[in-house]
């Protein structure tokens, strides 16, 4: 007898609201890529980055397992490798950012987006210009204010007085 074990099958689909691929609007692997984003926009993975993420129930909140978040963010470095380099990295445009975050369009699932990904990025006590940069388009595009957030909200553990703090 033979047993056999498959990775899911996922055929990239490459649209034209960005060069990266296509996700289904609203769905894990879509939030996962820019929880990954988050992972990366200082150009490093961190130990506490990666610690804070099975300690915030990252997963079960994006509604996918460990290893499919792995497997996007596989996928997505996989991406990143045929967009042009420069200033220290790949370079991901405001315009391709917006595809990316346009994939996500649930209030509540941009609201628990922008949580971990702020959980994330300040797992090592350092704010990045890249970090600045996404968090910013992040909110702006997704018209959230973090001193809107409501206290069940995962974005209240690190709303300050207003959002002046994370604009400079």
């Amino acid at each position: 007898m033979m047993t056999m074990q498959a990775r899911e099958t996922f055929i990239p689909h490459y649209g034209a609201a960005h060069p990266l691929r296509v996700y289904p609007i609203n769905s894990p692997r879509a939030k996962a890529r820019l929880i990954a984003l988050a992972l990366l926009a200082d150009g490093k993975l961190a130990r506490e980055e990666l610690e804070v993420l099975g300690e915030s129930e990252c997963y079960w909140a994006l509604g996918i397992s460990q290893q499919v978040f792995f497997e996007v963010m596989a996928d997505f470095c996989t991406d990143l490798a045929s967009l042009p380099v420069g200033e220290g990295g790949y370079q991901l445009t405001p315009a391709t950012l917006e595809g990316l975050l346009a994939e996500v369009r649930s209030p509540a699932a941009r609201r628990a987006v922008i949580g971990l990904m702020l959980d994330v990025i300040f797992s090592d006590g350092k704010l990045d210009t890249h970090e600045h940069r996404l968090l910013r388009q992040a909110l702006d595009t997704w018209n959230i204010r973090l001193a809107d957030s409501a206290s069940q909200s995962p974005l209240h553990r690190h709303a300050p007085e207003g959002p002046e703090h994370y604009y400079g």
